[in-house]
């Protein structure tokens, strides 16, 4: 699985086949100005080559960008794509979607993470409890407990970027009241996760809030999403039954900005959803 090229891999050698079709040069001509082969170029362009940051330079010069912001842009990417290949998840390479691993590695370099959730708690803010028990429950019978055991240890890593020493991630999270009243077959285990919740509220990179039953229509009535915002890009993620899509974008991605805008003015404020969430659980406690 891990062999797949990632999503910045790909999004980097697509914008590079842009600028070439911008300045009307065939793969002929450009191969030509950058000394390089076609095939090398058509593999780079197809994101098939995970391009050094200083292979990117010559080609930015063979297609005559000056704009220093774009050059910085996608030299960072580069460099980035680069780094995807040393990170811990790369011992879970044979055993984790492409999609997913995409998630975990835009996660890793995240500066920022807003996310609006209705059918399950945020992965980042879920107890070890919880997450072992939606695990089983959206993928039927298929995994088995060590498979299962595995989806819950990889959790547990990603959700290090929200308590590592240097810049732990900013994240914002909005979740729809309905899940403070979730059936669960242990239910000691939603009481699990809405303390872990409030710990995680506590954080000051870490913002919870919940919007409540009486919101009535929103903008995300199509389902969950998340915003992820890198040094040079910004994806909108979203997590299907079977498949995840990230959506580059750049008027789609407003739409989901814009969206999460609205979902934070409907919530209850921070300090509000604390005391809702806090007193879920005396009650249940």
């Amino acid at each position: 699985m891990g062999d797949e090229p990632s999503l910045r891999q790909r999004w980097l050698g697509s914008r590079l086949a842009q600028l070439r079709r911008e300045l009307g040069l065939s793969l002929q001509e450009a191969s030509n100005r950058a000394e390089r082969s076609t095939a090398s170029l058509s593999r780079i362009e197809n994101g098939l080559v995970a391009l050094r940051p200083r292979d990117v330079r010559p080609l930015l010069d063979a297609y005559g960008v000056v704009d220093t912001d774009l050059r910085e842009t996608l030299i960072a990417v580069a460099g980035e794509v680069q780094a995807e290949r040393r990170g811990w998840w790369v011992e879970h390479n044979d055993r984790l979607s492409p999609s997913y691993l995409d998630l975990v590695r835009l996660e890793a370099t995240a500066t920022r993470i807003r996310t609006f959730e209705v059918g399950v708690f945020p992965g980042l803010l879920q107890h070890e409890r919880y997450a072992r028990a939606v695990i089983r429950a959206t993928s039927g019978t298929s995994l088995s407990e060590e498979e299962i055991d595995h989806f819950v240890s990889v959790r547990k890593q990603r959700q290090q970027i929200l308590t590592r020493d240097k810049d732990p991630v900013d994240f914002h999270a909005v979740i729809h009241e309905t899940l403070l009243h979730q059936c669960l077959d242990e239910p000691d285990v939603r009481t699990d996760q809405l303390r872990c919740l409030v710990e995680h509220a506590e954080r000051p990179n870490v913002t919870v809030q919940v919007l409540p039953l009486t919101a009535g229509t929103h903008p995300a009535l199509t389902g969950a999403f998340a915003l992820l915002t890198m040094h040079r890009l910004e994806i909108a993620h979203v997590e299907l039954m079977t498949s995840d899509v990230s959506i580059e974008e750049p008027a789609s991605i407003q739409r989901y900005q814009n969206a999460f805008a609205v979902l934070t003015e409907l919530s209850l404020s921070p300090e509000a959803s604390a005391e809702l969430l806090s007193n879920k659980i005396d009650i249940e406690g």
